[in-house]
């Protein structure tokens, strides 16, 4: 009999205090015994929130505060995963990693909406070749990105080694083997990009597999066809997701949600 593999959770959050209480209570409750680490990457210097403070409202195990400011922490959270990772997270018995923003919503146990993916892969959300994006997302979009993107593919290759086909991914709900943080922890990571291409292209060049969660079916599906997992700034009307939750075989991965939702609002 395999054993399962140990979860832990490293919620990444920078505002809404009320919001992330309640979601950390709803992945406690779906999710007994796996611990919860909190990221926190606000504005400020040290932001005004403190460890004991901030565990204690949350309801965290641990609480990481980031050395950098917002907008640094938005577009390189791989890069503060690693961070977390070297100075704390290698003291935690984890197998898989399971990053999950303040506004996304899991309404299933981890071991569910996970169970798809063996423990050494990385589930990343709708991965789609880069070929299909270049002149279509705001990554791969003019000189200046396109020439970043082709440095980053240089450095990979000659730091890690030749990948396989060039993969994007949606940041929403990344899981990470151990054995994966370990080594993107080690490597050197040049701040080119964003973490969408680099995630993909390092599992690729350091030898993982990608697998996709199924959260989102495709790229450039729009709101009507895919009404409840997408990345931009539209939230999740919240009688469009309490339809979905009391189904009993509605969909269990949202975002964004930026609204409580309580764990009695869903059908099991």
């Amino acid at each position: 009999m395999t054993t399962p593999p140990r979860r832990l959770i490293l919620f990444r959050f920078d505002r809404e205090p009320l919001v992330c209480r309640s979601r950390v209570v709803g992945l406690r409750a779906l999710n007994p015994g796996t611990e919860i680490h909190g990221l926190y990457g606000g504005e400020g210097p040290r932001k005004t929130v403190t460890r004991a403070a901030g565990r204690a409202f949350l309801g965290l195990d641990d609480l990481y505060v980031s050395r950098h400011r917002g907008l640094w922490n938005w577009r390189h959270p791989d890069l503060l995963i690693r961070e977390w990772f070297r100075e704390r997270g290698h003291l935690v018995d984890f197998d898989v990693l399971h990053v999950v923003e303040w506004d996304m919503l899991l309404a299933a146990p981890l071991a569910d909406l996970y169970s798809h993916v063996p423990q050494d892969a990385l589930a990343l959300t709708c991965l789609t070749p880069t070929s299909s994006l270049e002149g279509r997302w705001e990554w791969l979009t003019g000189s200046e990105k396109l020439t970043e993107w082709a440095s980053l593919r240089a450095h990979a290759e000659a730091a890690w080694g030749p990948g396989g086909l060039p993969l994007a991914c949606l940041g929403a709900g990344p899981a990470l083997p151990r054995r994966f943080v370990e080594a993107y922890a080690a490597a050197k990571v040049p701040e080119l990009c964003h973490d969408e291409l680099r995630i993909p292209l390092a599992a690729s060049a350091l030898g993982f597999e990608r697998v996709d969660t199924g959260f989102r079916p495709r790229w450039f599906a729009d709101r009507d066809e895919e009404p409840f997992f997408h990345v931009d700034a539209h939230r999740l009307p919240p009688q469009v997701l309490e339809g979905e939750l009391q189904r009993p075989d509605g969909r269990r991965a949202f975002h964004p949600v930026r609204h409580r939702v309580g764990i009695n609002n869903w059908s099991s």
